[in-house]
């Protein structure tokens, strides 16, 4: 129940990051850098959903707050 809890504190995370590194957008928005990371994050979070439950998580957790941070 408490890995749940934690993935909740991605999404205010993630906007955190947005508020803090609003002057780097163009920076990061570009093709080596988020985009690619997040397919990435995706992909591992699909292949440990059905082998490992904490190593799943951990993806969810990573791909949610770059997601919300890209697009914050």
């Amino acid at each position: 129940m408490i890995e749940y809890l934690i993935l909740l504190i991605a999404v205010p995370l993630g906007f955190l990051f947005a508020s803090v590194t609003k002057g780097e957008k163009e920076i990061y928005s570009k093709v080596p850098y988020f985009p690619v990371m997040i397919w990435l994050l995706l992909v591992g979070a699909i292949i440990f959903f059905t082998l490992d439950k904490a190593i799943f998580m951990t993806f969810a957790f990573m791909f949610i707050t770059t997601l919300v941070w890209w697009k914050g």
